[in-house]
């Protein structure tokens, strides 16, 4: 079993424990490091989105195509699956855990009546490694639809990571940009919070977490601080107005965006 060791890897970990059972061994980690991930920004239905939250077959499959995989991603309904899990050889999907939302469950097979999941989960995690659930218990974890996600076997091929390059740091300076912009207005705190997973979410966590994972640890150092800053400023009660760049520095955030951007600029040199 492969455990997560990055914040927000479950599904990351979910494609290692898929690919464990074609033989097939790697980890969370070394997936975000071969498809570039922290060099990776995109944008979708006006949300920013980076690092672990690039989870769908585009994403994954800068990683899979080399190595000879696909990511097949099919919406299934309540009603057929069980009849398509008992299909597969593997595969991974959502299930509600009550109160801490959605959480990337990865099929192994089925022991008399239960399907069998691996849990992705951290090591150090109590939580069960394996999940057994009945058909009935699985249907009411999931929605009347879910997206579940195989792997289906291809001729390896490589990945032009040019465009993809190009296209992040377009994202990343739109997403500076209307930070900057936000931070110019009075606003209300509640409002900004709104904001925190469409907005700021990219460059004040997940964007900390890959520096972090690639050894750039005095840049994650300055984007936790401004993290710091803007967090300071959330903790206000919601209904208070407040201009963000006095408690946020823009100045420092535009050099930390830069710095990062210069990142992305010298790995696209390379390739």
């Amino acid at each position: 079993m492969k455990y997560m060791t990055f914040n927000s890897s479950c599904s990351y970990a979910g494609i290692a424990n898929m690919l464990e059972q074609y033989g097939i061994e790697t980890d969370d980690k070394s997936i975000a490091v071969a498809m570039n991930l922290p060099f990776l920004f995109s944008r979708s239905n006006g949300v920013y989105l980076s690092g672990p939250m690039l989870q769908t077959a585009e994403w994954f499959d800068l990683y899979l195509n080399p190595i000879g995989y696909q990511l097949i991603e099919k919406a299934i309904s309540a009603d057929c699956i069980a009849e398509y899990l008992k299909k597969q050889k593997t595969a991974m999907l959502g299930i509600s855990l009550g109160e801490t939302g959605k959480h990337a469950i990865v099929y192994t097979g089925t022991v008399s009546d239960s399907f069998v999941f691996i849990n992705n989960k951290w090591e150090n995690d109590s939580s069960p490694s394996e999940i057994r659930l009945s058909t009935v218990e699985l249907q009411k974890r999931i929605e009347s639809e879910v997206i579940v996600a195989t792997l289906q076997p291809i001729s390896p091929k490589s990945i032009n990571f040019t465009p993809k390059f190009q296209f992040s740091i377009s994202v990343l300076q739109e997403n500076l940009g209307e930070i900057i912009a936000l931070c110019d207005k009075e606003e209300t705190v509640a409002n900004l919070r709104s904001k925190l997973n469409t907005l700021f979410r990219p460059l004040f966590l997940d964007g900390i977490t890959m520096l972090n994972l690639i050894g750039e640890t005095n840049l994650a150092k300055e984007f936790a601080k401004l993290q710091q800053e803007l967090l300071g400023a959330l903790r206000q009660e919601p209904q208070q107005k407040i201009t963000l760049k006095e408690y946020l520095s823009t100045s420092k955030l535009q050099i930390a965006v830069e710095a990062y951007i210069q990142l992305i600029m010298n790995v696209m040199n390379q390739h």
